[in-house]
């Protein structure tokens, strides 16, 4: 009776013991720059919306405090792509600042057609 209790403690406890061991390390990863220069296309993108405010200005399509909320907006992503510039721009931030451009275009559009106000 004992060696069976005895292999059965044996048996139960080498599985358990298995179960715990050391997992690897994560392996640190340096941030991606790009070597692009800081007008990687996000400019072109804020002059386009730029001029689509312009345009909505001129046809009013836009009031004035619209335009001008607008391209205060415009501003503050130019201002960050020159901050995201200094330091080397990585993928993440470019990706950021063409989204937020395309997403200001998406509003002057909408706004200008009328479907927000």
């Amino acid at each position: 009776m004992r060696a069976l209790a005895l292999l059965f403690v044996a048996g139960i406890s080498v599985p358990a013991s298995a179960q715990f061991y050391k997992s690897p390390a994560p392996v640190p990863r340096a941030p991606v720059l790009t070597t692009a220069p800081a007008t990687r296309g996000t400019s072109i993108d804020i002059h386009g919306v730029l001029a689509d405010i312009h345009d909505g200005a001129e046809t009013r399509q836009l009031s004035r405090q619209q335009a001008r909320q607008l391209r205060r907006e415009a501003a503050e992503i130019s201002q960050l792509e020159q901050l995201y510039a200094a330091g080397g721009m990585s993928d993440v931030e470019a990706a950021e600042l063409r989204t937020r451009a395309e997403v200001l275009r998406g509003i002057v559009n909408a706004k200008r057609s009328g479907v927000i106000k």
